[in-house]
Parts: structure tokens; C-alpha cells; sequence
């Protein structure tokens, strides 16, 4: 007789809602769906099942970074990011992509990559393997802005297929280009309110867009039941996201009393993106990142954490998002790395796990079909080697990444 559904049976189980593991349990699942999770004496297993043994593994749910960019980049020149033609750079991300799922990430929010709309087709169709992708295509930016990036090129060379921002002024311009990305197939829309560390000529503290823009753009984007992101690093640019109804707010440096408190009354989400920045530090210089952009690193790396830990504090809903760009010393595969660094910074490991799984599916609006292991959601499922939460580190490691399983099917290992 066939079997008609499948069981695991006899690990440890995180399924993103309990405080604690569950001991001794089971997953059952059937086809694309989860039918039951949960501890063995609170089933009877089908006698037609096919049942596996995972004594001695973790299983946990499928995780997600809520902050990437799919670009395929090789260096850290942002001149080579535009340069680069827009199809090698695709090529490498098709790799990129698997190296994500490998490493049990099943789900990624990219914000910011036109190429992305394309990876996430030919996931979808099966032509290559990859996780679920989120993506804003292009992100907005107002002229010499963040998303305009290399400010000493020409413009046009900014724009896409070779950039990876939209340039939008004024009121009318921003909710056209919304409605630009909403045709090209955004599931979300990014924004930039403050420059940042890897654009040119301004700054992380500098507020962009008036709050009247970024008004229109969450106006438009709502409208039509999509979020909103925005990069926003300085106070006054955050400030100003939140007033105009922004959804997340991407890194978040300079977090003050009065943002923080705005945050908490919209239920607002913070993706604090840890790892860039660690990364950056630890090994930008030998990877010849240009130096005004270490410095600005430099510069906002304690505020950013002393802006986490308040947040934390305040209980801010906390995403997990690496910021990571493919390059060599943020490559794709990698990203659990922001777990690890939220632990290092004052979080449990369990609360960690949670932020990379079911907040970050309620921040992308999916938690009613990802996120946490419970009858009816999609099986999107890792099972890892040990025990993660007394060893956060073991989701780094790609020999303790036993099994990835994405909508029932196991996912084929890269080697």
C-alpha cells in the first residue's frame, strides 16, 4: 500500500510557537502540508505512513533572512555592481539562490534586485532550485540617494537592468514608480529615507524623501495590500518612515525613545541586519571595500547595536536579516550568521530562532502559511544535527544541516 503521508519521528522540536523544544516528537506530513507537530504521545501514526527516525536531530522550521540582495556580485567595488553586465550577474545568483536553500533558508525577502523577479520565476517553475523569494524588484530612491548609489556615474547607468534602484522625486513620480515595480511583479515595496553606508555621497543620518513622498508611496502600496520597507538608518529618516505608516524598518541605527515608542503603538518591525556590518568590519578592508565606506561603517557599528539592544528591551517585533550581497565575505549560505550574532547580543537562542522564522514570516505577511510548524501551513522544515539551542553555532555549519524540505519536498544537496 502506498503510503500517504510522511513521519518524522523521535527528535527534538522547535516548531516556532512553544517556549521550549519538544521532546520525543513527531511531524507528520502529508503531500505540501503539515498535519500534525507535536509530542508522540499526542498522535496515532498512520499505519499506512512512511516513517523515518530522526533521534539525536532538531527539527525546526524552514528559515527565512527578511533582508538580502540577489545580485551576484563578485567584489565589493560598487562600480562593478554596475558595471557588471546584469545577466552575468544573474547567472551567479541562480547559484547564490541555492547555497540559501542548502543552508535551510526556504523563504528570503530580497530588497533590492530586479534580477530577483526573474530568479523567483524560474523557482517557481522548477527551472532551477531555490528558496522562496520575496522581492521588491527595484528598490526607490530619490536622486542622490541611497538606491542611487554611485553618485559620480552617469544617472542612467543607476537605473535598471544595470542598477538596482529606481530614482523617483516628488509626490507624483514616487507613486508612479510604485506603481512601475507593482507592474513588474513586486510583492513589497523598498524605499529609502536616509543615505547610507555604501552610497557615495551622503550619509546613514541623512533623512531623504519628505515625509509627504514617502506618503504617497505607502499610500499606493497599500492600496493594493503591499508592504512597505524602508531603509532607514538615521533618526529623522526613521521618524519620518513611521509617521508616513512605513511596515518595517530596515537596520535602523539611530533608534531613539520617540521612534522606538511609534514602533511599538504601529506594531512596526525592526530588521536590524547585524551582519553587514560585522562582515564589513571584520574583513572589508582586505577585501578592498573603498575606505569612505569603512568609515561610515565604522562610525554607526555602536550605534546600531546599542539601538538593537533597546529595541529588544522594549519588546519591538525583531526580524532576522543579514544584508548579505553575495560577495566573498557575505556570501549566500552563510546567513545564519544573524542568528548567532542576535544570541552574542543579548538573546536567547530560542528567541533568535523565532525571529528567523515566525516573525519574519508575519513582517513579510505569510505567517498564515509559513513560519512555525502547525497543522495546515506549508512544509518548509530543516532538520539539523544536535541541538541549536544550546549550540546556536550548529546552524552555521553546513555538515550539521542534515535535511532541507520546501512544501514537502526535499531539497537536493549542493556538493
Amino acid at each position: 500500500m502506498k503510503s500517504d503521508s510522511v513521519v518524522f519521528k523521535g527528535g527534538s522540536l522547535i516548531d516556532g510557537v512553544n517556549e521550549n523544544a519538544i521532546e520525543n516528537s513527531v511531524l507528520i506530513i502529508k503531500e505540501d502540508k503539515i498535519q500534525f507537530a507535536g509530542h508522540a504521545n499526542a498522535v496515532s501514526i498512520p499505519k499506512s505512513s512512511h516513517q523515518i527516525d530522526i533521534s539525536g536531530k532538531t527539527v525546526l522550521p524552514g528559515l527565512i533572512d527578511a533582508h538580502l540582495h540577489l545580485l551576484g556580485i563578485k567584489t565589493l567595488d560598487p562600480l562593478d555592481w554596475v558595471v557588471d553586465p546584469p545577466e552575468l550577474r544573474g547567472m551567479r545568483a541562480v547559484m547564490d539562490v541555492w547555497r540559501l536553500i542548502d543552508r535551510g533558508f526556504t523563504t528570503v525577502r530580497c530588497c533590492g534586485s530586479p534580477n530577483s523577479l526573474f530568479l523567483r520565476k524560474a523557482i517557481d517553475e522548477k527551472s532551477i532550485i531555490g528558496p522562496r523569494i520575496v522581492s521588491c524588484g527595484a528598490m526607490i530612491s530619490q536622486t542622490g540617494g541611497h538606491g542611487d548609489m554611485v553618485h559620480s556615474l552617469p544617472i542612467d547607468w543607476i537605473k535598471p537592468p544595470r542598477g538596482y534602484g529606481r530614482i523617483a522625486d516628488g509626490e507624483d513620480e514616487c507613486r508612479k514608480a510604485v506603481r512601475e515595480q507593482l507592474r513588474e511583479g513586486a510583492d513589497f515595496i523598498k524605499i529609502c529615507t536616509t543615505g547610507g553606508v555604501t552610497s557615495e555621497r551622503d550619509l546613514p543620518t541623512s533623512a531623504q524623501f519628505t515625509i509627504q513622498e514617502v506618503r504617497a508611496v505607502v499610500e499606493e502600496a497599500h492600496n493594493v495590500g503591499v508592504k512597505v520597507a524602508s531603509h532607514a538608518q538615521g533618526t529623522k529618516g526613521i521618524k519620518n518612515a513611521l509617521l508616513a505608516g512605513v511596515d518595517t524598518i530596515e537596520h535602523g541605527y539611530y533608534l531613539d525613545e520617540e521612534t522606538i515608542d511609534m514602533m511599538l503603538r504601529q506594531n512596526s518591525f525592526l530588521v536590524p541586519t547585524l551582519s553587514i556590518a560585522e562582515v564589513t568590519l571584520r574583513e572589508g578592508q582586505k577585501a578592498n571595500f573603498p575606505k569612505a565606506f569603512m568609515e561610515k561603517a565604522r562610525r554607526v557599528h555602536g550605534a546600531q547595536l546599542k539601538s538593537f539592544k533597546l529595541a529588544c528591551d522594549a519588546g519591538i517585533n525583531i526580524c532576522c536579516g543579514t544584508d548579505f550581497l553575495g560577495h566573498p565575505i557575505c556570501p549566500m549560505g552563510d546567513n545564519a550568521l544573524e542568528i548567532e550574532l542576535q544570541v552574542k547580543n543579548g538573546r536567547l537562542p530560542m528567541e533568535a530562532i523565532i525571529s528567523c522564522t515566525k516573525v519574519n514570516a508575519q513582517a513579510l505577511g505569510l505567517d498564515d502559511k509559513l513560519g512555525t510548524l502547525e497543522p495546515g501551513k506549508i512544509a518548509d522544515f530543516v532538520l539539523v544535527e544536535g541541538d541549536p539551542l544550546k549550540d546556536i553555532g550548529i546552524l552555521k555549519q553546513k555538515d550539521k544541516i542534515f535535511a532541507v524540505y520546501k512544501a514537502g519536498v526535499k531539497v537536493k544537496k549542493l556538493e
